[in-house]
């Protein structure tokens, strides 16, 4: 009969148990501490010592499972190492394994089969590489060790990803009724089915994190902890602002420009695992690089979210399991979301914005698959009650990388925004939404970048930023002419086509809208797309 996963309480309980629980909740709550009594840990995937073998978990709930990370740019060092209690059918073990991230590496399995002896082996390694105490895991890391990457248990179940059980501390010989579990029918529309099989596909989520050299392996999608992204963004807000303020360097992080931009660069390697394969990791040492790692974080940030609603499974008192798919669009708060009919005016007027708002320097063409009207759940009473709500006119992460600040950044050259859309992962396909926005009347009106527009933009009383294109549309007309919800919203007149917007002194070759308060915007459609 093989040990429950949940032993007796861990040794933290006489060496400072209180003290490790008051450092947690400072900021947020220690999640290497769960109180579900179902909750099953995955062995590392190079283990292989019990066919019932799981993490152990003491009584206080303390996950004896540790990732740790370091990267050093310099020495080509991009490196990982596992820890884990294991209690197998009768023993306990302590397991390592460790390498280059992107790679299976080495391993090693310690202790002479003692539960003591297990997690005495356990707290020596996991001091040895990060040079910290367990009880002291949350501590700011020590320079030159490994960092302890912390991650989610409880944002879905470790069963359900890998697709395989350790069977969550029951012992052997317990017996477990098989229910035959029915899969409702789904109350959705077609057209509404198939978006949410693309929008929730989890290949794709994995295929995007890989072009961006993600290791999801090491951190699987939606396992990240809010505190491990947090330390990513914090990484990457100091680099920007060394990169307007050299001075920081000295006075903030008390060395040189570049020494201070190696040590970010590796901090932020370090809690957000990058494969690199053998390659040296790029030191971010310029905004375009800066730029891609906060597209990154954001997507993470996005995916977490997605992850947790495809996790939102929820059973009726008859058994039958509410359909995924409903499941998933409910996730999304969304009030509607209507498939328009193909030949009704409201799909044939924005069908011609959608094609006739195309750049020319553009090399794409559209094909419409379906188009959407939808309303978040609340979205328009915010939007109401809002200040932005009373502006006349229509229409904490770095600031640095962005063109025009951080916000929400529109286009009305269809075209201009298709080209962030990444259609070559999903089979060429991508999704658009159509947006109201309140611009306010003046927006700061800039002809070239600046990082700093959303400040000066604040301090001037301004809600937008209107970054001025040599191309536009050449005429505006009320939105009620699409649909009676949109009257008084200007909307491109595409019976002329975007023309000169006689500004000389444009830097952009199309007009770009940011709005820095999501309160500003509405969702109003969505396009699903061919792009070829």
């Amino acid at each position: 009969m093989p040990p429950k996963k949940r032993g007796r309480p861990s040794k933290q309980k006489t060496d400072g148990s209180d003290e490790e629980d008051t450092k947690a909740t400072k900021k947020q709550k220690d999640i290497q501490k769960t109180t579900s009594q179902n909750l099953n840990v995955l062995v590392d995937e190079g283990c292989n010592v019990d066919v019932n073998q799981t993490v152990f978990i003491a009584d206080d709930g303390t996950i004896y499972d540790a990732s740790l990370n370091q990267t050093n740019a310099g020495n080509n060092n991009n490196k990982f190492y596992r820890v884990q209690v294991v209690a197998t059918s009768n023993r306990y073990y302590c397991w390592t394994r460790w390498g280059r991230v992107g790679e299976h590496g080495q391993s090693a399995l310690l202790g002479s089969g003692d539960l003591d002896d297990a997690i005495k082996s356990f707290e020596k390694k996991f001091k040895d590489k990060s040079g910290h105490k367990w009880v002291d895991r949350l501590d700011p890391p020590k320079k030159g060790k490994y960092v302890f990457i912390e991650r989610d248990y409880e944002a879905g179940d470790d069963e359900e990803d890998s697709g395989k059980g350790n069977g969550k501390g029951k012992d052997s010989g317990s017996k477990v009724a098989k229910v035959k579990r029915e899969i409702a029918e789904s109350l959705l529309e077609p057209q509404v089915q198939e978006l949410m099989k693309l929008i929730f596909n989890q290949r794709l989520f994995a295929a995007a994190m890989a072009d961006l050299d993600y290791d999801a392996d090491k951190l699987p999608l939606g396992k990240l902890s809010k505190r491990t992204i947090e330390q990513g963004f914090q990484a990457l807000k100091d680099l920007s602002e060394l990169f307007i303020n050299h001075s920081l360097a000295e006075s903030k992080h008390n060395t040189s420009y570049h020494e201070a931009i190696s040590d970010l660069s590796n901090m932020y390697y370090t809690v957000i695992p990058h494969a690199f394969g053998r390659n040296r990791p790029p030191t971010i040492n310029h905004e375009n690089l800066l730029k891609r790692e906060i597209e990154l974080l954001d997507s993470l940030s996005d995916m977490s979210i997605a992850d947790g609603i495809m996790n939102e499974a929820e059973e009726d008192v008859e058994g039958i399991i509410p359909n995924p798919v409903d499941g998933q669009f409910k996730g999304l708060g969304l009030k509607e979301m209507t498939a328009l009919d193909h030949s009704s005016k409201e799909f044939e007027m924005l069908q011609d914005y959608l094609l006739k708002s195309h750049g020319e320097t553009h090399y794409m063409s559209f094909k419409i698959d379906e188009i959407f009207r939808i309303e978040r759940t609340g979205e328009r009473e915010r939007f109401s009650a809002s200040p932005y709500a009373k502006v006349k006119g229509t229409k904490e992460a770095p600031v640095s990388g962005y063109m025009f600040g951080k916000g929400v950044y529109l286009a009305d050259i269809s075209s201009k925004s298709a080209g962030y859309c990444a259609h070559h992962m999903s089979n060429n396909t991508a999704l658009l939404l159509l947006c109201e926005a309140e611009l306010g009347n003046p927006m700061l009106e800039l002809t070239n970048a600046d990082y700093e527009a959303g400040e000066k933009a604040k301090k001037e009383g301004k809600f937008a930023t209107w970054g001025k294109g040599k191309t536009a549309p050449v005429k505006w007309m009320d939105g009620a002419k699409v649909h009676k919800s949109l009257k008084g919203v200007k909307v491109p007149d595409l019976t002329n086509p975007p023309g000169d917007s006689k500004i000389d002194d444009a830097g952009l070759l199309y007009n770009e809208y940011i709005c820095y308060d999501v309160a500003q915007i509405c969702l109003r459609y969505l396009f699903r797309v061919k792009v070829t």
